[in-house]
């Protein structure tokens, strides 16, 4: 701000200068008057060019996807018509570089809930960090390792509960989370803990930690989740894939969780697709399944279908329709089919 004030007090200077001179000699000649107009061409470029050079250590951006949906529940029982979210959400990033090769950023991102009055407000993430040779360290509400490498490559419906069979399972975000991460060529490595002084943990109440490898069209990882429950702790092995196919994509995710043999190991398998039919027009396939060893009364084992028409209208703006069919193995089953809207914007600064 205290440049442009710099540039507006002196612009007229800088203009009114040549013109003085000018004024003080009757007999100027055209090509002197056009020297001067390009000296007065050059000083504001100079200026702007000093505004520019300033603002540009600092970034901001606005973005946010609201995605109202519209769909009907059929089971052997009855029929559940709704209006609901797709998880909408507005956020804010920014970031300002200090020198040496730093950067310092931040990020704030929270819940729109449509299906709730549009209620406002619920913090998805919430962070701030730095950046540097020695790697990326955050403090803060963040995704956990397990999101990034394990669930986002299969992390492709317009619907809240997706992926299907991670869903069920495992942790998206998490309040109070110190992480680390760290590229060496195609080869990303991140942790993060968990540190709440409110429960009976000593230390940390969750380790997360993951590799990540980018190839030419295609990802592989891998992370370990340990979690502390009373009376017993968690662990979790998650592999992912994923490939690009010119414009087509597939990836698949699996995950081992083992809570000690005391009947309570689950597992998750997601896999899934996206075909390019046109400019216009993707079709999605996914197939996944939760399992457990839990009883018959207890157990929530379920496998799930979904399949997925997407029209692209523009690049912000899509609409879909989507069919589901839940299969469970103790419960109910039943059928979903949903159509909704989705409209993203992000603009920088």
């Amino acid at each position: 701000m205290k440049n442009v004030k710099l540039k507006t007090a002196l612009l007229p200077l800088v203009i009114a200068m040549p013109v003085f001179q000018a004024s003080a000699d009757d007999n100027v000649s055209k090509a002197q008057l056009e020297k001067q107009l390009e000296v007065i061409s050059k000083r504001i470029a100079a200026l702007e060019g000093t505004e520019k050079k300033s603002d540009s250590k600092t970034k901001f951006n606005v973005y946010g996807t609201l995605r109202p949906t519209f769909g009907v529940t059929s089971g052997d029982s009855e029929d559940s018509w709704d209006v609901g979210d797709a998880l909408s959400r507005v956020g804010f990033a920014t970031s300002r570089e200090l020198g040496n090769g730093m950067t310092a950023f931040a990020k704030g991102e929270f819940k729109v809930n449509i299906q709730l009055n549009g209620d406002f407000g619920e913090a998805r993430k919430a962070y701030v960090g730095i950046k540097g040779d020695f790697g990326r360290i955050a403090i803060g509400k963040q995704a956990t390792m397990q999101y990034n490498i394990i669930a986002d490559p299969v992390d492709i419906f317009n619907r809240s509960s997706t992926p299907l069979a991670y869903d069920d399972a495992s942790p998206f975000r998490q309040q109070q989370l110190v992480s680390y991460g760290k590229d060496v060529g195609n080869l990303s490595f991140s942790i993060a803990g968990q540190f709440n002084k409110d429960t009976d943990n000593e230390g940390s109440d969750l380790v997360n930690a993951g590799l990540k490898y980018k190839g030419d069209g295609f990802t592989l990882g891998a992370a370990l989740l340990t979690r502390d429950f009373a009376g017993t702790d968690e662990n979790t092995l998650g592999l992912s894939a994923s490939k690009n196919i010119g414009d087509h994509y597939i990836a698949a995710s699996y995950q081992d969780i083992d809570r000690g043999g005391n009947g309570q190991d689950r597992s998750t398998i997601d896999v899934v697709g996206a075909f390019q039919i046109n400019d216009n027009y993707k079709f999605k396939l996914g197939l996944s399944n939760y399992a457990d060893d839990l009883s018959a009364f207890d157990t929530a084992e379920v496998t799930r279908i979904n399949t997925t028409l997407e029209w692209h209208a523009s690049s912000d703006f899509y609409t879909f329709i989507e069919y589901q069919n839940n299969n469970f193995k103790e419960r109910e089953d039943n059928d979903q089919v949903m159509i909704g809207m989705r409209y993203n914007f992000d603009y920088k600064f």
